[in-house]
């Protein structure tokens, strides 16, 4: 029983244990609008948002899967073992649109290329879950990468140590902006 205090946190969790996790940094040249790739030991891949995503910093009153007039991600109609009907996805397709209370919009995008095996529909009744359930029942979609691309589909994303210096690298680019541009407001803020 003492040896199961010693486990790694990460790997205690499911997606820690089964999932190897790559993040796509600014998806849709979209700055902040990062997500996690969670690719499953047979090949599946899971999209979702980061917790470094701009939206955990909003209020989200809607979740839309219609893309367009003739494309509603919700109407793919998935069967069979050779998944029959599922839409085809490339890195720079629309998987669905968040819009938040006060007026932002993002486009969440599929980072990788593949069938789009199924949204999470719940995200359109609890749009919520997106952020607060993030690695879980917020999930996006689920994705199957064409065979012959399935080890290397996440190739080019970056490791989670590789996101973190992306994400201290951003963060210190934004405060050398805020102090260009007000440079008295930092000073306001720590007296």
């Amino acid at each position: 029983p003492e040896d199961l205090l010693d486990l790694d946190v990460e790997q205690a969790t499911v997606l820690g244990r089964y999932y190897n996790k790559r993040i796509c940094p600014d998806a849709g040249k979209e700055t902040l609008n990062d997500l996690v790739i969670a690719q499953h030991h047979n090949g599946l891949c899971v999209v979702m948002l980061s917790p470094h995503h701009g939206l955990h910093d909003k209020t989200i009153t809607n979740v839309s899967f219609k893309i367009s007039s003739s494309l509603d991600r919700t109407d793919n109609a998935v069967s069979g073992k050779k998944k029959r009907g599922a839409q085809f996805v490339t890195a720079n397709s629309k998987l669905c649109i968040v819009t938040c209370e006060d007026g932002t919009v993002y486009n969440v995008y599929a980072c990788i290329r593949g069938k789009l095996l199924e949204v999470n529909t719940q995200l359109a009744e609890s749009p919520k879950l997106l952020t607060q359930y993030c690695e879980s029942d917020g999930y996006i979609a689920i994705i199957a990468p064409k065979k012959e691309e399935e080890k290397k589909v996440v190739n080019g994303l970056l490791t989670e140590e590789q996101y973190l210096d992306h994400v201290k690298s951003r963060n210190s680019k934004k405060h050398e902006l805020m102090d260009v541009v007000q440079p008295d407001s930092k000073r306001q803020c720590e007296g």
